[in-house]
């Protein structure tokens, strides 16, 4: 075993003749958070499960701070959180700190002992005004906030989250969002997350791995992710149109779009390689061709994600 948190050795599940996850093996460090990216389907919330011990995978090996999941099940349980169906993990006809108070009983914790822990928890998500009201009147937001309070109610080392932020406002999202790196900051936790909101993802995790039909397609940090796989489109605009061997020269350095004014030329350039700018340049300016605008857009995480999931290796 090495210093992970979390071990995930060639975890195989199959659901009778569809496979799940296809031997996946990854791991996950103390104090960082590890995005989970994935098409519907591609085996996320089974992975997350396969940790918590809540499904019997077939086959491969996971060890969660040192535990084996199929020894030591209950004791992993007392260590981690988990937020895996949302809103409904609570009870809605019990107010916030009922939930809070009922899910403490369930680990074993008196209401003296979490008093101090349930009342930061209430004011650090914002929840402390309405305490002591029902949460079937909530929003879906509110909701999932105290979800996520009743799964940190034990002060776990480790916490799962499955799609915290769907259907979630940006005020509530950016709510979590802030909270869940000071948590990580502060204290050194661990948070796993699987999430189709990018913003998110790229706001709070140290890395990514993205997964497609069971399988790890890209297990890299954000920058590297960056690194590797973002696309730079240059935009151009001149103050003349061009002549067909100029649009056969520049098409030939990568993806062109023209867009053709009376007086004047866009022009929409995914390169091959980047530093083929100067060559773009470079024919531009042998053509007395006038820039008379430039301007780049690089790819952010969403676009990323769908680079690696559509050109993935056969």
């Amino acid at each position: 075993m090495d210093n992970s948190i979390i071990s995930v050795s060639n975890l195989m599940k199959s659901y009778k003749d569809i496979v799940a996850v296809d031997a996946i093996s990854f791991n996950a460090y103390e104090g960082e958070i590890l995005g989970i990216l994935g098409p519907n389907g591609s085996g996320k919330t089974t992975t997350l499960k396969s940790i918590l011990g809540l499904i019997l995978f077939d086959s491969g090996d996971i060890h969660v701070s040192g535990m084996d999941v199929k020894k030591d099940h209950l004791k992993i349980l007392r260590n981690t959180g988990a937020v895996l169906e949302g809103a409904r993990n609570v009870y809605w006809h019990l107010s916030p700190e009922e939930n809070l108070k009922y899910f403490a009983g369930l680990r074993g914790l008196s209401h003296s002992h979490i008093k101090d822990r349930m009342n930061i928890l209430l004011h650090e998500l914002e929840l402390a005004d309405v305490r002591k009201k029902e949460i079937r009147e909530f929003s879906k937001g509110m909701k999932q906030k105290v979800a996520l309070a009743c799964a940190f109610i034990h002060d776990p080392d480790i916490l799962l989250l499955d799609e915290p932020t769907l259907g979630l406002d940006v005020e509530i999202a950016r709510t979590m969002r802030n909270w869940l790196k000071e948590v990580v900051q502060e204290s050194g936790k661990s948070i796993l997350v699987t999430s189709h909101d990018m913003d998110f993802i790229e706001s709070v995790c140290d890395r990514v791995l993205i997964i497609k039909e069971g399988r790890i397609l890209s297990h890299e940090t954000l920058q590297s992710l960056k690194m590797k796989f973002s696309r730079k489109v240059f935009h151009l605009e001149i103050a003349d149109t061009l002549n067909q061997d100029t649009f056969r020269r520049i098409e030939e350095l990568g993806e062109l779009t023209v867009e053709n004014t009376d007086n004047s030329c866009r022009l929409i350039i995914l390169l091959k390689n980047a530093m083929l700018i100067y060559d773009l340049l470079e024919i531009l300016r042998s053509a007395d061709s006038e820039i008379t605008d430039f301007s780049t857009v690089e790819s952010d995480l969403e676009d990323i994600f769908l680079n690696v999931i559509k050109n993935e290796p056969e």
